[in-house]
C-alpha cells in the first residue's frame, strides 16, 4: 500500500486509520512527480491519470479489507460474519439455539418402561419427545396411588417415602380402608409429601416437588394402582417455547401401561441462536469461564446453563460470619435454570474447601462419585408494572402494531437489568425511541403493585430481581 512517510496510517495508538481514495491518488501522484523529476498530468482522463486511478482503486480495496480485518478481530466491533472466529480465541462460543425441556409426569403401571420414541403434544400443537428411555416406577415417583382391598384387624399397613417419611398403622376391628388412609395421612402432614383419597377409593400420595423423583415403598398388603414418574421431554423445535402448566396431556405414542401424562411444573425455556448483540453483552463475563476457582468462573458457568438469565455471587473471605455468610464461603443467587444443574455447576466450579450458603440445599456427586451438599438461593422476584403514554410526532408515522412493539421493547429492556439493580423509569425512554418511529416524547411511570405509580425509580434490594411481562405494561397515546 502507498503510505506517505509524513502521515500515520494503518494500526496506530489511536486505532486503525484508513487511507482514503483521494489520499491514495494524491500520494501516488506526489511520488511519481518525485521519481520523474517533473510534474505529470493529474487529469483523470489522461493516460497517466487513468493508470494512477486504476492503481488507486485497487489500493483502496486493500485498505478497506485491512480495516475490516482489524475491526473483525475485536468482539466489540466484529460483525455477524466474523465474530464467531474472533471470540473462539478466548474460549468463548456463541450459544446455539436450544429446545425447551420439561419434567412431564407420566402416570402408569409400576415398572412400565417408556421407550425412546415416546412423544406427547401440547394444546399449542407443539410436540415433545422423550429424552431417553425411562421407567415409571416406585423408585422414580412423585405420585403413588395405593389401594387396600380388604382391611384385616391386627395387620400393619405402612409406607416409606424418600427414606425419611414413614407412616404406619395397625388396623383395628371395624376399620375401613378410609379409616386406615386417614390414620396414615395424619403422619405425613409435615413432610414433603401430601395425600388424599380419590373418588375411586384409592390413597393418593403426592410429592410437593414435581420435578425430581422420590421413592415410595408400601407394604405388600397395599396394592399399587398407579405411579406417576417425572420424565424429561424435549420440544421438537428450538426457541423460547413456554407451555402453560397442565397444557401437555395428549400422548401421541400409545403404549399399554402408560395411562396419562401432564406437565405439572414450569418448563426450562429454550432459546434462539444468540444474536451478535446478546453475545457482546455476555462476552465480558464469559471470558472468565476458563478461569479456575474464582467468583467470575462460577458466575460464567451458571450463566451458560439453559434458562439462567441472572446470577449474583456474594462472598465472605473473612474468618467471621458476615451478612449471614459463613466464614470463607460464598452465596450464589440464581434466577432461572434447573436446580440440579445449578448445584452441579457450583460444585464443579467452586474452590476446594470453600463452603456454600443458601436456602436451597441439594446433594450432588463430585468427580469421584462422592455425594456433596451444595447450597444456593433464588432471588425474590419483584414484579414491575410500567405505564407508557406516547405523544405523537406528526412528521413521522407510528407503526401499526404500536402497542405490542412498545410493550416488547419495555420488557426486553427490563430483562437486561442485573439482580439488585434499581428500576429507573427514564432508562426505558432511549430504547423506545430507538425502536419506534413517530414519537414526539414519552411519559413513563413504574409501579410495584399496579396501583401506585412513580416517574422516577423503584428500589430493588440485594437478593431481589425486577421481573417484567407484557401483561403488566400498558401503552396509551395522547392525541
Amino acid at each position: 500500500m502507498a503510505i506517505r512517510d509524513d502521515t500515520q496510517y494503518g494500526v496506530t495508538p489511536n486505532g486503525f486509520v484508513r487511507m482514503r481514495l483521494p489520499e491514495i491518488r494524491r500520494n501516488l501522484f506526489d511520488r511519481l512527480d518525485a521519481k520523474l523529476g517533473v510534474s505529470v498530468s493529474r487529469k483523470p482522463n489522461s493516460v497517466i491519470g487513468v493508470l494512477v486511478g486504476l492503481i488507486a482503486e485497487e489500493s483502496d480495496r486493500q485498505w478497506e479489507l485491512a480495516e475490516y480485518d482489524y475491526y473483525a478481530r475485536s468482539p466489540v466491533s466484529a460483525d455477524e460474519g466474523s465474530i464467531d472466529n474472533t471470540i473462539i480465541y478466548s474460549g468463548v462460543m456463541r450459544k446455539q439455539a436450544e429446545s425447551t425441556y420439561l419434567y412431564l409426569i407420566c402416570y402408569g403401571n409400576n415398572n412400565m418402561v417408556l421407550p425412546s420414541n415416546c412423544q406427547v403434544k401440547g394444546t399449542d400443537d407443539e410436540r415433545y419427545n422423550i429424552l431417553s428411555a425411562s421407567t415409571i416406577s416406585l423408585n422414580n415417583a412423585v405420585n403413588v396411588s395405593l389401594r387396600i382391598e380388604n382391611v384385616k384387624a391386627g395387620e400393619l399397613y405402612s409406607f416409606l417415602l424418600n427414606s425419611t417419611t414413614r407412616a404406619s398403622y395397625v388396623a383395628q376391628s371395624g376399620d375401613t380402608s378410609l379409616n386406615v388412609y386417614l390414620k396414615l395421612l395424619e403422619q405425613i402432614k409435615e413432610s414433603d409429601w401430601s395425600g388424599s383419597v380419590d373418588n375411586n377409593g384409592n390413597l393418593v400420595l403426592s410429592q410437593k416437588d414435581r420435578r425430581y423423583s422420590g421413592r415410595g415403598v408400601p407394604t405388600e398388603n397395599m396394592k399399587v394402582v398407579e405411579v406417576g414418574s417425572p420424565v424429561i421431554f424435549v420440544a421438537e423445535n428450538t426457541g423460547p417455547l413456554e407451555p402453560e402448566i397442565g397444557s401437555i396431556k395428549e400422548i401421541n405414542t400409545i403404549y399399554d401401561g402408560w395411562k396419562r401424562c401432564c406437565n405439572e411444573s414450569s418448563a426450562y425455556v429454550g432459546r434462539n441462536n444468540e444474536t451478535v448483540t446478546e453475545l457482546r453483552q455476555r462476552y465480558a463475563a464469559a471470558v472468565y469461564a476458563k478461569s479456575v476457582s474464582m467468583k467470575e468462573s462460577i458466575k460464567a458457568g451458571l450463566l451458560a446453563l439453559q434458562d439462567v438469565d441472572n446470577v449474583t455471587i456474594y462472598e465472605n473471605r473473612s474468618d467471621d460470619i458476615v451478612d449471614g455468610l459463613k466464614p470463607h464461603s460464598f452465596l450464589a443467587i440464581v434466577h432461572g435454570g434447573d436446580d440440579m444443574e445449578i448445584a452441579q455447576t457450583i460444585l464443579d466450579k467452586a474452590p476446594i474447601g470453600i463452603d456454600t450458603n443458601g436456602d436451597i440445599e441439594l446433594e450432588v456427586k463430585d468427580s469421584e462419585g462422592t455425594a456433596e451438599k451444595v447450597r444456593f438461593s433464588r432471588p425474590v422476584e419483584v414484579p414491575i408494572w410500567v405505564k407508557v403514554i406516547i405523544h405523537e410526532y406528526k412528521e413521522e408515522t407510528l407503526p401499526g402494531d404500536l402497542v405490542n412493539t412498545v410493550k416488547n421493547v419495555v420488557v426486553s429492556t427490563g430483562q437486561k437489568l442485573e439482580m439488585g439493580a434499581d428500576v429507573i423509569s427514564q432508562r426505558f425512554v432511549g430504547p423506545v425511541y430507538s425502536n419506534v418511529d413517530g414519537i414526539a416524547y414519552l411519559d413513563i411511570s413504574i409501579s410495584k403493585d399496579g396501583s401506585n405509580y412513580v416517574d422516577k425509580s423503584i428500589s430493588v434490594e440485594r437478593g431481589e430481581v425486577a421481573t417484567f411481562s407484557t401483561e403488566r405494561v400498558t401503552v396509551a397515546m395522547e392525541i
